[in-house]
């Protein structure tokens, strides 16, 4: 059912105009006197916020852990900073033209590279491949997207160094998701963890073996994860000695190390902070696009809440002031944006609904929906007041600057939201484990959530991925973006796919079970003894640790 309302162009044409100046990344450094520490050469200390709530990846899907999967594992390629697939542990990306991928394309042949080894020493295998899968399709293991795996019918070794699999269904982006970042995990040690009926709470979650550039040798819970070089690595040891991850819990107090020189990077900076560390000495920052996107998501599994009227979300995304959210909240690092497609992905669609900053028509939906002023100005219905509680992660700068904002706008058209933050691993942990989004535990929630190099994002819209089985904790499902998400997984034509997307998008817009406020740039910021870092616009930055060098 969609409900007609005022779409307005002229926010699109100022987006579009300032997408312009950020297809490309920007850097700049300041010299001068610092009062920095010296540092230590050839370990680089980096702070994050969060906290993992794992350090296997199969069990997590926090940002943080996927960040250290780049250190600790290896998948079958990585993205680098072009998008481009770099081989890892497979030798070549298969393709039709290569033959890697069979014309119906139902089977797809990887063949590994030789020599690989585990930080223990043992042999990197097929047999690893195969157990990684049976890992990730393990009903007992808390598992939380199995979004592409889940159309796989075998996965077969046909000997130590060939991967052959075997589609019980077709599924387009295949190779972008089959032991690929994008598909959220990385080669498992099977001589390591076969023999457990499951992975969930085990030793080896907080001391992985990995066969990546750097092993894991230390986590201090709430202080640190130490990761030194691992001279077994295939491209031979890394540059850097030791990758220390500190564990910070204000962003504020990030910024202050940064200028003492306790931390030497902070990479994925909140870009609330923009003014604080742009001008540090000796610290350069680099803004680069990436494939993520900041939004608010409805919990919609209550059909008795305000929000289960789609003229109510509407109203309130009408209240909301893309603009000034990004002015004001990320002083124009991030880009206003109301499609989870990134502007220089193939799939974004430039001619979809755009919502513009219009109060009066908030205040019109809502009345139209029942919703009539008190005495005090909230809204309130059949003897019920309007509140809605906002939630997002506890130490996070520019989610409370949202949060500011946007209760600022809402009160202006009736609507009193409240606000509650929550620990990261907290809020995204696994329903099984009672996490606030996985579990329903929400109303409104602010996070940040990346796509990969395939636009699919089945995971998070799909009718059939309610967690635990997926990703959509908005409890939403759109018969016309279920049939388009089928569609689109289901063939390699790039325009087919593309007018999938497009039906998506426009799905998402009118019905708006979730609204997009801007495509993220990220903000990495580091001192100048800290050498060859390339961003990647793909889910992590960290591709190329092995080339990472401290003066």
């Amino acid at each position: 059912m969609t409900n007609p309302r005022m779409l307005v162009v002229t926010v699109l044409a100022a987006v579009l105009a300032t997408v312009v100046t950020a297809c490309s990344n920007v850097s700049q450094s300041t010299s001068g006197a610092s009062g920095r520490s010296g540092g230590q050469p050839g370990v680089l200390h980096y702070a994050e916020i969060a906290e993992p709530d794992s350090l296997n990846p199969l069990v997590s899907t926090q940002a943080t852990t996927i960040d250290l999967s780049y250190f600790v594992y290896q998948f079958f390629f990585n993205i680098d900073d072009h998008q481009q697939y770099v081989p890892e542990v497979a030798l070549e990306v298969p393709t039709l033209e290569n033959g890697g991928v069979s014309r119906d394309g139902m089977t797809l042949t990887y063949h590994l590279r030789k020599g690989l080894k585990w930080q223990d020493g043992a042999p990197l295998t097929a047999r690893d491949v195969v157990f990684t899968y049976q890992a990730i399709m393990n009903p007992q293991n808390n598992v939380q997207v199995r979004t592409g795996y889940d159309h796989v019918g075998s996965v077969v070794a046909a000997d130590d160094y060939t991967v052959v699999v075997h589609m019980k269904k077709f599924f387009a982006p295949i190779v972008a998701y089959f032991m690929c970042i994008q598909g959220g995990y990385p080669l498992m040690p099977a001589h390591l963890l076969a023999s457990y009926p499951n992975v969930n709470h085990i030793p080896y979650n907080v001391l992985p073996i990995g066969s990546g550039p750097f092993r894991v040798t230390e986590w201090v819970h709430g202080d640190h994860v130490t990761m030194v070089a691992n001279p077994l690595y295939w491209r031979g040891p890394p540059k850097l000695k030791s990758i220390v991850l500190k564990i910070v819990g204000d962003n504020n107090t990030i910024v202050t190390q940064l200028k003492t020189g306790e931390t030497d990077a902070w990479f994925r900076a909140d870009p609330s902070l923009y003014p604080a560390y742009s001008n540090i000495p000796g610290i350069n920052v680099v803004l680069s696009p990436q494939n993520v996107f900041g939004h608010l998501d409805f919990n919609l599994k209550d059909p008795n809440t305000p929000w289960s009227d789609v003229r109510v979300r509407q109203a309130i995304e009408y209240a909301m002031d893309r603009q000034r959210i990004a002015h004001d909240a990320t002083h124009d690092v991030f880009v206003p944006s109301d499609s989870d497609q990134q502007y220089f992905n193939w799939a974004y669609d430039r001619s979809i609904p755009h919502i513009g900053f219009n109060p009066p028509m908030a205040r019109k939906l809502l009345a139209q929906a029942g919703w009539q002023p008190g005495p005090d100005g909230i809204l309130t219905k059949n003897g019920q007041r309007f509140t809605i509680q906002y939630a997002y992660i506890s130490g996070n700068v520019i989610g409370a600057a949202v949060g500011n904002i946007i209760q600022q706008e809402l009160r202006g058209v009736g609507i009193e939201m409240t606000q509650k933050t929550y620990p990261a691993p907290l809020f995204f942990n696994s329903q099984q484990n009672g996490g606030i989004l996985n579990s329903y535990k929400y109303e409104m929630a602010y996070y940040g959530w990346v796509n990969g190099v395939d636009p699919d994002d089945s995971s998070l819209y799909g009718c059939d991925q309610f967690p635990p089985a997926g990703q959509n904790s908005l409890h939403w499902c759109d018969p016309k973006v279920q049939a388009a998400e089928n569609d689109a997984l289901s063939t390699f034509d790039v325009a087919r796919r593309k007018a999938d997307y497009a039906i998506i998008q426009t799905e998402l817009a009118t019905q708006v079970p979730t609204i997009i406020l801007y495509v993220e740039r990220r903000a990495d910021v580091f001192t100048n003894r800290f050498k060859g870092f390339k961003a990647s616009p793909a889910t992590s930055a960290y591709w190329n640790s092995w080339e990472w060098t401290m003066d």
